[in-house]
């Protein structure tokens, strides 16, 4: 299997994995594909579900906590979009 793999963006910005890259690492249509900026490097991982519910949150906590979003805020959008729908 070779190191680099050149894949072109479409007009609506997506990438077609590779099929020996597909093939190697087992991603299959419907699988799920993290993309981490890393400075000036983008790393691209296959996701692999977990039954651990704390697994699966993790990332989102960090993320939030990072951007500052408090519980608060995840309760008035979840409001928002409850009152937005039934309009």
């Amino acid at each position: 299997m070779r190191d680099h793999y050149i894949a072109r963006v479409t007009t609506k910005g997506q990438v077609t994995v590779p099929l020996e890259l597909r093939k190697s690492m087992n991603i299959k249509e419907g699988d799920y594909i993290l993309f981490e900026k890393k400075g000036s490097r983008l790393e691209i991982k296959k996701m692999i579900p977990s039954n651990n519910f704390d697994d699966f949150a993790r990332p989102i906590r960090e993320r939030f906590k990072k951007e500052g979003i408090t519980i608060n805020d995840v309760e008035e959008a979840i409001k928002w979009a409850r009152d937005a729908k039934r309009k």
